[in-house]
Parts: C-alpha cells; sequence; structure tokens
C-alpha cells in the first residue's frame, strides 16, 4: 500500500509538471542561419542580436547558430539551400533572387526607388506579394513582415584609382554579383564587370583580379577591402532592405508561439538594425578615412542617374522587366 501510494503521489507530481510545462515551447529547437558577411558586418552583428533576442524571448528553447562569412557556400548556394531544406536560414538581399523570382531584377535598377521608404513600401505592397507567394510556393517564407531591416549605409564602389563619373570609370575592372540588372548598371556605368562571390572579393582585389567593386562603406572596412583600395565613390544607385528567410516546412513544424517569437525577434532586430547601420556608418566612414586612409568621393549624381536612365530603357525595351511594373512601382511614392 505504502508503495503503491508513493507512487501515485510520483505520478500525480509528474503529472503536474507536464501540466505546468504544457503551455510552454516544449523541445528544444536548433536552427543554422547563414550570412555572407563578416561577424564584425552590419549584418553579422544584425543576425547576433536576432540570435541573442530569440533565445531571450523562447527562454533558451529556440537557438540560431549563425554561421557568418559565407561558411554555408555562396549566396545563390545558401538560397537554393534553404529552398530545398538542407539549410534552415539565410539572411537574405532580396536583390540576390532574381534566379528564383522576376519581380527582384528591379530591387537593384539604378535610382528607380527614391528613399528607403519607397522602397519599404514596395515590398510591403501586392505589387511584390505575388514574389514572396512563388517562394513560398518554392520552400521557404521571410520572418520580417514589417521588412524592417534597413541599410543605412550610402552605395558606392571601392576602387584602386579616384573615380568621379561615369567616364573616368571606363575599363575599370569591377567585382559584380550573379545579376543581369547589376552587370548592366555597371556596364553602362562604363566598367568591365567580372562576377565574383562577395567573400572572394578581398583576395580578387588583392591580386588585381579586380580593381574595385560595388559596396557601403561599412562593408569595405568590415571585409578588408579598405587595405587594398583607397577611393570610394558614393553613388546611391539604390536602397537596401534585407529579411530572414527560412524553409517553410521547418518553419510550419513550429507551434504558433514559437513562430510568433521567431516574428517578433525580427522586427524587434530590425528596428536594432536600422539604428545601429544609421549610427555605425559615420564610425565606419571615419575608420576608413583614418585608418585606412581611404579618400571618400561625393560626386554630383547627375551623370550617374543619366546612365541610370538610359540602362533602365534599355532593360525596359528587351523586356528584362516590364515597363508598367516600373510605372506602378514609380506611383506608390
Amino acid at each position: 500500500m505504502f508503495t503503491l501510494r508513493r507512487m501515485g503521489l510520483l505520478i500525480l507530481a509528474l503529472t503536474g509538471m507536464m501540466i505546468f510545462a504544457g503551455p510552454t515551447l516544449g523541445a528544444s529547437v536548433v536552427f543554422n542561419l547563414g550570412t555572407a558577411d563578416t561577424q564584425q558586418s552590419y549584418s553579422g552583428v544584425g543576425c547576433e542580436f536576432f540570435a541573442k533576442e530569440v533565445d531571450r524571448l523562447s527562454g533558451g528553447s529556440i537557438q540560431i547558430n549563425v554561421f557568418h562569412a559565407g561558411k554555408l557556400g555562396t549566396i545563390p548556394a545558401q538560397m537554393t539551400n534553404v529552398l530545398n531544406g538542407s539549410q534552415d536560414m539565410h539572411l537574405l538581399y532580396p536583390e540576390f533572387m532574381s534566379t528564383f523570382i522576376t519581380e527582384s531584377k528591379v530591387l537593384s535598377l539604378p535610382y528607380l526607388f527614391e528613399s528607403m521608404e519607397h522602397l519599404q513600401k514596395f515590398h510591403k505592397s501586392n505589387l511584390w506579394k505575388p514574389a514572396m507567394d512563388r517562394v513560398e510556393g518554392m520552400g521557404a517564407v521571410v520572418i520580417d513582415k514589417e521588412w524592417t531591416w534597413m541599410i543605412n549605409d550610402p552605395r558606392g564602389f571601392v576602387s584602386t584609382r579616384p573615380i568621379s563619373t561615369p567616364k573616368e570609370m571606363e575599363g575599370l575592372k569591377l567585382r559584380i554579383w550573379e545579376s543581369k540588372t547589376a552587370i548592366e548598371t555597371w556596364r553602362a556605368f562604363g566598367a568591365n564587370t567580372i562576377v565574383i562571390p562577395r567573400p572572394e572579393f578581398y583576395l580578387a582585389l588583392k591580386q588585381g583580379i579586380v580593381e574595385g567593386g560595388p559596396e557601403t562603406v561599412g562593408i569595405i572596412v568590415d571585409q578588408k577591402s579598405a587595405e587594398v583600395a583607397k577611393f570610394f565613390t558614393i553613388t546611391n544607385e539604390y536602397y537596401q532592405i534585407i529579411n530572414l528567410m527560412i524553409n517553410k516546412k521547418k518553419y510550419d513544424a513550429l507551434t504558433a508561439e514559437q513562430k510568433n517569437i521567431l516574428q517578433k525577434a525580427a522586427e524587434t532586430s530590425g528596428k536594432f538594425f536600422t539604428d545601429y547601420t544609421r549610427k555605425n556608418h559615420l564610425e565606419k566612414r571615419k575608420r576608413a578615412t583614418e585608418e585606412y586612409g581611404v579618400k571618400i568621393l561625393e560626386p554630383d549624381l547627375g551623370p550617374w542617374r543619366e546612365r541610370g536612365a538610359i540602362t533602365l530603357a534599355t532593360l525596359v525595351k528587351d523586356g528584362f522587366v516590364p515597363g508598367d511594373f516600373i510605372n506602378n512601382i514609380r506611383a506608390l511614392k
């Protein structure tokens, strides 16, 4: 009787523990998140903040392991891996998705978007929704529905010689990524474009394979290209908002509470990321000039805009991007 009574009490205690544990998140979940940039970069810092925020909100039951600097592969490879489920998450630069969704071709068109807010409005609009629906059908979703991860660091290009006009750029061997939009843009600007993955850019620059590449001021410091190329020309040819891409099957397997934690963490991290890039790019700019001796050039953008308009018109004429789609984007302002 005594043994049975003790057993009964033990069962009741265990049942109570199970009941108490019921509303919690359950078993631990671990995700691997891949990035293309170094841990010290904006995206690296943002992802580490996201991982800590997920850990905090979940009480440690959801863990994000961040793999920086292309350790899980090139950007196209990581996107493919997330779609097929061999990788959990990827920090998504949506302009790199042109091989998967046609709408992404417009994201790096020169001078199409007039501001970061204009770009964010596009990402949240019905013009962009079909693209995200197709990505979901291919096997992935984005976590940050509000598109809050804004890169507030002026775009331009780093180079081994000073360049202020497209004419001065003519013939420059420029590292570029696999994107017809980007390739045609920089060819129209005058560059001799060479496709090289970002993690290989520093070595290619050091070996003289290329003489420069489109980047932001912060990235040339973080990726150390400022050690080799001593000029940065601000062109502001397009704006960037990034997102967190996750395999759909793995996302769908989460509870509603777990999904909510990821979404909340993504949005909180987006606010942090946006503020961090705004404040930190000034520090990176100072480091670029004082520590690395980089000269920052801020030329008249008129000639660059003129070349950009020619690129855009050519791509519309060739049928690469629909003219009506471009007009609808402009009307979002």
